[in-house]
């Protein structure tokens, strides 16, 4: 029944992402996020346990959070940049905590494909597949950035750069702190994954289509992006989005089923 529920969330997100395409509303936006937090804690549940995926779920809001917090105040990691009043919820601190949920999916769905490259689903990910795991999804993370960051900021305005920058108006420091910062939270998240806690409920097998879900969701993420041109306006910036989303974000989805299927049908070949 979780995994049904799951599926039927991403067909939600799916449809929410989509609809009504070229009006965006922060409310549209919130759905979207909220609900893919939501698939992801129930499919994070089932893999690792209620208490692992509190601790991810902390780890990765949080983490996000007071990152943005020290970006906005201080300038740190990312660059000069702000959040306007009202148009992603509440400030706290500069931030929007709300609009900061989104690093919770998002790295869940990076993190899986990483674990599944390496095939340690099921097993402790330790050494170097740990960190070559964390960069990864630092990897998958900052190419979705680098589909929608120039959307969100310089188009819709939900954040602000005001000294702009070489990619459509975004700095490149931008990118570089984000593949650091993720390369941080899902360092310590493969940490959290190797407890013995987790591992009581990692342990235990699961088929490939268990871990479709989480896969696909960060498809759904890139779909907008790639139906920009047409759905909206084929200007430079929204060309630049799209074909990233296309022939970039999908080379960890299909790295991540290739090895999750391949691995399966091996394993049935003995």
């Amino acid at each position: 029944m979780k995994l049904i529920t799951c599926w039927i969330l991403l067909l939600l997100c799916l449809i929410a992402g989509l609809y009504p395409f070229s009006h965006h509303s922060p409310l549209i936006t919130y759905a979207v996020s909220n609900m893919a937090v939501a698939l992801c804690l129930i499919h994070c549940s089932m893999w690792a346990g209620w208490p692992t995926t509190i601790k991810i779920f902390l780890i990765t809001w949080l983490t996000g959070y007071f990152t943005e917090v020290l970006g906005v105040n201080f300038q740190f990691l990312y660059g000069l940049y702000y959040y306007p009043e009202g148009l992603s919820g509440p400030l706290v601190l500069g931030v929007p905590p709300m609009a900061m949920l989104i690093y919770f999916p998002l790295g869940y769905t990076c993190f899986i494909m990483g674990r599944a490259v390496i095939g340690g689903l099921s097993t402790r990910v330790t050494g170097l597949g740990l960190i070559g795991v964390a960069i990864f999804a630092a990897l998958a993370m900052t190419t979705h950035d680098f589909s929608n960051d120039p959307f969100q900021s310089t188009v819709r305005g939900l954040w602000v750069w005001p000294n702009g920058g070489a990619y459509f108006g975004v700095p490149l420091q931008n990118f570089v702190g984000w593949f650091v910062l993720t390369s941080f939270f899902t360092s310590i998240v493969g940490l959290i994954a190797n407890s013995t806690e987790a591992m009581k409920s990692i342990s235990i097998p699961k088929p490939p289509n268990f871990f479709l879900p989480p896969i696909l969701l960060y498809l759904v993420f890139e779909i907008p992006q790639m139906l920009r041109p047409i759905l909206i306006e084929p200007t430079p910036l929204n060309l630049s989005g799209s074909g990233i989303a296309m022939f970039a974000t999908t080379i960890p989805v299909v790295a991540a089923l290739l090895v999750l299927y391949g691995q399966h049908s091996s394993q049935d070949s003995h």
